[in-house]
């Protein structure tokens, strides 16, 4: 923005030396309003918070996603099994769902998605040998870290976009890895849709639409927090035992935009964080088409989370994307899009989200 800044008041003066009038007028009026835009632009920047820490056990640490995100969920779930204890599976798929493939992406997005008839669905067991492999190469966490982990995992009967052949080998995955029938939750509704259920904000509940939260009648916060923690304290009436607050994404990782992340993450700190209560952390991927900057704070204000959040002492982290031209969408990158190591812990989005987790916990 700087550089932009002073671009234009390099050419400022060339530009009001014609002989138009009119036309300069004009011309300074739009040059002004441009400059006072970007000075503002560059305050609000310089003004943006830094993440910060506070008394946190980081190895109770935990994910949760819709879509794109509960992939990324999954993906950082599996990765950093030493640290997190449990993950949200909103329409999401297993680990390595597209087994790094490259070549005919497409076959393989629908096979992770939306398998046919001519297009078969994920193969678990071959997708946990691979998970093997990878960490006794140790890019991601052993596979035994898993085993007494708590796993949710959701499906709607009216989602199209991720279907629940695709959820089935998520839950296969998981059982191949270790993880007992009672370790995991596995719920749907027939009448939702592909979205983040509540008891009463967003759309119909049959809806697969901005912003991809519905009324359900149904708490899907509260549901994969209970799952992941076990008997929670009742909800907060309204989330304003805590703050939710605006951070740099950037201070933490400065070549964020080159990855596809925001300038500006989001956290809810409850009240009793803030006053130095032992904490957890649970991380909300949002889904395609559902960062901030399309659908404003419908997630990381209204999704269900914070409520829940203020009385349990959960620290609740919602990272966020950006349109860019390799991920117009803002999806989380489960495919490879960013980098090759996008499933391993050095993964440049994986790493940028624990980079966040631990700077919460004040851990190095």
């Amino acid at each position: 923005r700087c550089h932009a800044t002073l671009f234009i008041c390099c050419h400022l003066t060339g530009l009001l030396c014609g002989r138009d009038e009119r036309r300069n007028n004009v011309t300074t009026a739009k040059i002004i309003a441009l400059l006072v835009s970007l000075l503002l632009a560059n305050n609000n920047a310089a003004a943006l918070s830094a993440l910060g820490s506070y008394n946190v056990d980081i190895e109770r640490s935990s994910v949760s996603g819709l879509s794109a995100g509960a992939y990324m969920a999954v993906q950082m779930h599996v990765a950093f099994s030493a640290t997190l204890v449990g993950a949200g599976i909103i329409a999401g798929g297993p680990f390595y769902c597209t087994e790094g493939n490259r070549f005919a992406l497409w076959f393989y997005l629908y096979q992770c998605t939306h398998p046919l008839f001519w297009v078969p669905g994920p193969n678990a067991a071959r997708l946990v040998q691979a998970a093997q492999e990878f960490a006794a190469s140790g890019v991601i966490d052993e596979l035994r870290h898993l085993r007494n982990d708590r796993v949710y995992l959701f499906s709607g009967g009216n989602d199209y976009l991720v279907t629940r052949d695709v959820v089935n080998q998520t839950r296969a995955f998981y059982k191949f890895a270790g993880l007992a029938d009672r370790n995991i939750a596995y719920v749907s509704n027939p009448l939702a849709g592909h979205a983040i259920l509540t008891k009463n904000y967003g759309n119909v509940c049959l809806a697969s639409a901005t912003p991809f939260i519905n009324d359900c009648d149904y708490d899907q916060a509260g549901a994969i927090l209970g799952h992941i923690y076990g008997k929670l304290s009742p909800p907060a009436p309204a989330a304003d035992h805590g703050e939710l607050r605006e951070f740099s994404q950037t201070e933490l990782i400065p070549d964020a935009r080159t990855h596809s992340l925001s300038d500006i993450g989001y956290v809810y700190l409850p009240r009793s964080c803030l006053q130095g209560s032992r904490c957890k952390v649970h991380v909300v991927f949002h889904g395609c088409e559902q960062a901030a900057e399309r659908v404003g704070d419908a997630v990381y204000r209204w999704a269900g989370y914070n409520n829940w959040a203020a009385t349990n002492s959960i620290i609740v982290l919602y990272p966020q994307l950006v349109s860019t031209r390799r991920n117009p969408n803002a999806c989380w990158d489960w495919w490879g899009y960013d980098s090759a190591d996008y499933y391993t812990k050095k993964g440049p989005q994986m790493a940028a989200v624990m980079a966040m987790i631990k700077r919460l916990a004040n851990a190095h």
